[in-house]
C-alpha cells in the first residue's frame, strides 16, 4: 500500500531518496579522508546528481503513477530562449572575468599567459614531456576555451545539467507553492541544501570547509532565480538543463581564464560568479517588466 500523498510528502520523500544517494559517496570519501580534487571525487561528481534524477522519477512513477515527461516539464519545442539558455553561461563567465579583473586580478587574455600558468602547475620531472606536447600542439587563444567548451553544454554535460534541472527546475518547480519569488527562492533553497555536502567537501570550489558552503547559498538562490525565469520563458526544463549543462562544461575554461584568483572570487561560483548572475537576473527583471507579454515576477 502507497503512502498517503501529502504536500509535505511530495517535497521531503524525493529528498529523502536524493541524499542518500548522493551524500553517500560524499560521507565515505569524508571519513576516509578522501579529498574531493583527486580520482574518487571526479567520480563522485559524476554521480552526485543521477540520485536527483532517479528520486523524482521513482515518485512520479511508482507513487503518484503519472507521466514522466509533461509534468517535469520535459518538452523539445525550441525556441529563442534555448539560445538565450547556451549563451548564458559566456554572459557569466564574461562578466565574472571583469569582476574579477576590477578586483585586480588580471583575466589571461594570451597564449603566453596560458603556456606559463599551464607549465606552473607541471611537477618537474614531467616539464620535459610537456614541453615536447607545446611543440607539436600549438595551443588555442585562451578565449577559444569559451567556443570548444560550449558543445559539451549540449552533449556530455547536458546529461548532469538534465538530472538537476528535471529535479529542481522539473519536480520541484510543480511541487513548491508560491508566486515567482517565493518558488523558485525555496527551490534554490534546497537546492543548496542537496549540494551542501559535497561542496563542504571541496565541490564547486575545490576547497573544503564551510565558508564556501556560506558563499553557495547566495549563488543558489540567484541561479534559481535565472534558470527558473529560462524554464518558465522556455516551457522547457531542458533549455534550463542547457544553460546549466553549459556552465559546467565551461567550469575548466573559467578557472584558466581567471587563474591566480581565489576561488572564492573567481567565477563561475565565487564572488565574481554571483555578480555576473545578479547582473544576468536583472536584465532578466527588466525584460519581465518591460517586454514580457505575461509577468512572472509580479503575478
Amino acid at each position: 500500500m502507497s503512502p498517503k500523498v501529502t504536500k509535505a510528502r511530495l517535497i521531503w520523500a524525493p529528498f529523502a531518496l536524493m541524499a542518500v544517494g548522493s551524500w553517500t559517496p560524499v560521507i565515505i570519501m569524508a571519513s576516509q579522508g578522501i579529498e574531493w580534487s583527486g580520482a574518487a571525487g571526479r567520480a563522485a561528481a559524476l554521480w552526485y546528481t543521477v540520485p536527483a534524477l532517479i528520486a523524482v522519477l521513482m515518485v512520479q512513477g511508482p507513487w503518484l503513477k503519472q507521466p514522466i515527461l509533461e509534468p517535469l516539464g520535459i518538452r523539445l519545442r525550441v525556441n529563442r530562449w534555448w539560445g538565450i539558455a547556451w549563451l548564458l553561461p559566456v554572459a557569466v563567465l564574461l562578466l565574472g572575468m571583469l569582476f574579477t579583473w576590477l578586483a585586480g586580478f588580471e583575466p589571461v587574455l594570451t597564449v603566453e599567459q596560458l603556456i606559463e600558468n599551464k607549465r606552473s602547475l607541471v611537477p618537474p620531472e614531467q616539464l620535459a614531456e610537456f614541453d615536447g606536447y607545446l611543440a607539436e600542439n600549438s595551443p588555442p587563444h585562451p578565449l577559444m576555451l569559451i567556443v570548444l567548451g560550449m558543445p559539451a553544454g549540449l552533449t556530455f554535460n547536458l546529461i548532469p545539467g538534465m538530472c538537476e534541472e528535471i529535479a529542481f527546475r522539473g519536480y520541484y518547480f510543480r511541487e513548491v507553492p508560491g508566486g515567482f519569488w517565493p518558488r523558485s527562492t525555496k527551490i534554490g533553497l534546497l537546492w543548496w541544501l542537496w549540494l551542501a555536502p559535497s561542496v563542504a567537501l571541496g565541490n564547486l570550489y575545490g576547497e573544503p570547509g564551510l565558508g564556501s558552503v556560506a558563499l553557495a547559498l547566495p549563488w543558489c538562490v540567484i541561479a534559481s532565480w535565472v534558470l527558473l525565469y529560462i524554464r518558465v520563458r522556455s516551457e522547457s526544463v531542458v533549455a534550463s538543463a542547457v544553460a546549466r549543462g553549459t556552465m559546467i562544461a565551461l567550469t575548466a575554461a573559467a578557472h584558466d581564464l581567471t587563474f591566480g584568483a581565489p576561488t572564492w572570487l573567481a567565477p563561475f561560483y565565487g564572488l565574481a560568479g554571483i555578480g555576473a548572475l545578479t547582473v544576468i537576473w536583472l536584465a532578466f527583471l527588466w525584460h519581465d517588466r518591460n517586454r514580457a507579454r505575461a509577468r512572472l515576477t509580479t503575478a
